[in-house]
């Protein structure tokens, strides 16, 4: 079998009539990896070395289709000013946000950055040959929304819509930079914007205060000679057409009708999910492989089946054997 590398670029091309079977990716980041490794999960989230090992011993364990380098959604905040708090077996949660102090780093130098970007290395140099490796960076909307606090930023959305786009054009910035150092070391720019969900705000409100930047951030990617997607957690229902207006190859969905999204995207677009990941936690194998088919037949013909959001990290081993198994087999 061709290397997966070359299946997602034939997948990338318009032309459907050499789309090759699906890709697989549960989306295995550092909370399944490290449990996976038996590793403490504050020492993945805090040490490049164990995060790129764990990564890829998943990897080779699962036999899937892409790496994503992913720690938790506060490793950009952090940096450029929030206050985190780290536990030793959960995502760190945010304590204090920064406000008027957040300001645009160099990634190379702040805080777990530079971990990230070391991760990325190691891990091309690892399997890049084979597989794209993934970087997991914020989209502007989230980020801001962590910089001045999440209750403000919704606040200030509306009443002070000028103070919120200072917190936009901040988290835009910095994270063009961000994006630039990882396509640098080989990776691959992968947007999530969590709090830019149809679960959150309106579509009004998404077209006006996430869109524009998000564009502005896939563009920024694009300029760089890389290709990006866009994984938006919740109900996205209403804005599939306005993620596809961002830009992104690559449209990732929660767990939703994947038949609905293929036919809001259209034909061409690459879809990747979307197994629900409470039944990847607690079902058994073989309601997960039939999820698995449910999902491709009404997915395909572009996909890369994927469970909805993260696997959970004390997901069994076997489930997710079972979902990569599913698309293997198609």
């Amino acid at each position: 079998m061709a290397r997966a590398k070359e299946r997602l670029r034939t997948v990338l091309q318009p032309d459907l009539s050499r789309v090759k079977p699906p890709l697989v990716f549960p989306i295995v980041v550092a909370n399944h990896a490290a449990w996976v490794a038996g590793e403490r999960l504050s020492r993945a989230l805090t040490d490049s070395r164990i995060l790129s090992a764990v990564l890829y011993q998943a990897y080779r364990l699962y036999n899937y289709d892409l790496i994503m380098v992913f720690a938790d959604v506060l490793v950009e905040a952090e940096a450029m000013g929030c206050e985190i708090e780290m536990a030793k077996d959960e995502p760190p949660i945010l304590v204090r946000a920064a406000g008027q102090r957040a300001q645009v780093v160099n990634p190379v130098r702040a805080c777990r950055m530079p971990m990230i970007l070391d991760a990325t290395e190691g891990l091309v140099r690892m399997a890049g040959k084979d597989v794209y490796v993934l970087t997991s960076l914020k989209g502007p909307f989230s980020l801001a929304s962590f910089l001045a606090g999440p209750e403000e930023f919704f606040e200030i959305l509306l009443s002070a819509p000028e103070r919120a786009a200072q917190f936009l054009r901040l988290a835009t910035e910095n994270q063009k930079i961000f994006a630039r150092e990882i396509v640098k070391r080989g990776g691959v720019p992968f947007i999530g914007d969590p709090m830019a969900s149809g679960s959150v705000i309106s579509p009004a409100l998404f077209e006006r205060f996430a869109l524009p930047y998000l564009k502005e951030l896939v563009a920024a990617i694009h300029q760089l000679g890389s290709w990006t997607g866009l994984h938006i957690c919740g109900d996205t229902t209403k804005i599939l057409r306005l993620m596809c207006a961002t830009g992104a190859e690559i449209i990732s969905v929660d767990e939703m009708d994947i038949g609905f999204v293929r036919q809001e995207v259209g034909a061409d677009r690459v879809i990747m999910g979307n197994v629900s990941t409470g039944l990847l936690e607690s079902g058994r194998p073989e309601q997960i492989y039939q999820a698995a088919q449910d999902c491709l037949k009404k997915g395909l013909p572009k996909m890369i089946l994927a469970s909805a959001c993260d696997v959970p990290a004390a997901t069994p081993v076997a489930n997710v054997q079972a979902l990569v198994s599913a698309a293997q087999g198609w």
